[in-house]
C-alpha cells in the first residue's frame, strides 16, 4: 500500500463528510483508496487499464457503421443531383439532353421517365417546327409566282394593288417565321444601337398602310429620340403589333405614339376592357361581346419580345383612352412617376 500511495498518480480525489475517495494509477493498474475516520482501505482493480477497451471498441464500430451509412446515403443521392442539373439544362432550353440510368432504385425510375418525357417533347417540338416551316416554304412559291404575274398587269392601279397584296403576304410569312423562332426559344438576338424613331418608322412600314391612311390614322410625337440597344427587326415587330392593336381596337381607328427619353407610349380611344389587362397577354384570347374586343395574339408576341430584350411595359386606362407604356430603361422611378400621374 505504501508504494502505491507514494509512487502512484492520483486521477481524482473527492472529499466528503464521511471520508475521502481517491483514484490512483500505479504500474498501469487502477486503485481506489477509501479513507474514513473508522476505515482505510485500498482496493485494486483486477481487470487493469484494459477494462474500458471494450467500450472503445464498441464506440469505434458504431462510428464506422455511421460513416459507412452516411457514405452510402450520399452515394445513392448523387444521381439525384445529376438529375437536378439535367432538369435545369432542359428548363433553360437545351433539348439535346439525355439521362438514362441502369439502376433499379426509385431515383433511376424517375430519371428514366424524365428521359422519355424529354424525348417526346423534343419530337413534338421538331414535328411542329417542321410542319410550320414546310407550310411557310410552300407558301413562298405561289406568292413569288403571283408577284411575277402581278408585274405583268397593264393597269397601274390594279398592278399596284396586286403587288401590295403579295408583298403583304410575303411580309406575313417572314413575320410568322420570326414568331415561330421566338416561341420555340430558338431566336438569337442581333442587338445594336438604333434611334427609336428609326425602329418605329420601320414598324409603321410593316403595317403597309396607304400614305393617306397613314397621315390620318397614326400621329407620332417625338419629344426626345433615344438610342436603344435592341434587335432592329424583332423590336420593330413588337411595335408593329402594338400599333396594329391600337388601330384595330380604337373607337376612332386612330393612334397617337409619343416618344420620350426613357419610354414610348401608344394611346388609342376606346371603352374600358371587360377583363384585366393581364388576361389579354395570353395567346389566342377571344371575347364573347362586341363591346370590348380581345387583343388576340398581338400582346402575347409583344410581351415575349420585350422579355427577350429585358424591357417592360404597363397598361393604363385614363380619359377614355388606352395607354401602353413601353419602358426602355431599368430605372423604376419612371414607373412610379407614371403611376402617380395616372392616379
Amino acid at each position: 500500500m505504501v508504494s502505491v500511495l507514494e509512487g502512484g498518480e492520483v486521477v481524482f480525489h473527492r472529499q466528503s463528510d464521511l471520508g475521502a475517495l481517491t483514484s490512483i494509477v500505479y504500474n498501469n493498474r487502477y486503485y481506489l483508496l477509501i479513507d474514513s475516520p473508522s476505515l482505510r482501505v485500498l482496493l485494486e482493480n483486477q481487470g487493469g487499464k484494459r477494462a474500458n477497451d471494450f467500450l472503445w471498441i464498441g464506440f469505434a464500430l458504431a462510428l464506422i457503421l455511421l460513416v459507412s451509412m452516411y457514405i452510402s446515403v450520399i452515394k445513392s443521392l448523387y444521381p439525384l443531383r445529376t438529375l437536378s442539373q439535367t432538369i435545369r439544362r432542359f428548363a433553360s432550353g437545351d433539348m439535346e439532353i439525355s439521362y438514362k440510368s441502369d439502376q433499379k432504385d426509385e431515383i433511376a425510375e424517375v430519371a428514366n421517365e424524365f428521359d422519355r418525357a424529354v424525348k417526346k417533347i423534343r419530337d413534338l417540338i421538331r414535328s411542329r417546327q417542321l410542319f410550320l416551316r414546310t407550310i411557310m416554304h410552300e407558301l413562298k412559291t405561289p406568292i413569288g409566282k403571283g408577284r411575277i404575274v402581278a408585274e405583268m398587269v397593264e393597269n397601274p392601279t390594279q398592278k399596284s394593288r396586286l403587288v401590295s397584296v403579295f408583298e403583304r403576304l410575303d411580309l406575313l410569312i417572314n413575320e410568322f417565321s420570326k414568331i415561330e423562332q421566338l416561341v420555340s426559344k430558338s431566336y438569337t438576338l442581333k442587338k445594336k444601337e438604333y434611334p427609336l424613331s428609326l425602329i418605329l418608322e420601320h414598324a409603321v412600314d410593316l403595317l403597309m398602310l396607304e400614305s393617306e391612311q397613314l397621315k390620318e390614322r397614326i400621329k407620332i410625337e417625338v419629344y426626345e429620340d433615344p438610342l436603344v440597344f435592341a434587335d432592329f427587326d424583332l423590336l420593330a415587330l413588337a411595335l408593329k403589333n402594338l400599333l396594329d392593336n391600337g388601330l384595330k381596337y380604337s373607337s376612332d381607328k386612330k393612334v397617337v405614339v409619343q416618344i420620350f427619353k426613357d419610354y414610348l407610349c401608344v394611346i388609342n380611344q376606346g371603352p374600358p376592357l371587360e377583363k384585366p389587362f393581364e388576361h389579354y397577354l395570353n395567346a389566342f384570347v377571344t371575347t364573347s361581346s362586341n363591346k370590348s374586343k380581345g387583343m388576340g395574339l398581338g400582346l402575347y408576341i409583344i410581351r415575349n419580345i420585350l422579355e427577350l430584350h429585358r424591357y417592360t411595359f404597363e397598361y393604363v386606362y385614363k380619359d377614355n383612352s388606352h395607354r401602353i407604356y413601353l419602358f426602355l430603361t431599368d430605372r423604376c422611378n419612371i414607373n412610379m412617376d407614371l403611376k402617380k400621374e395616372n392616379g
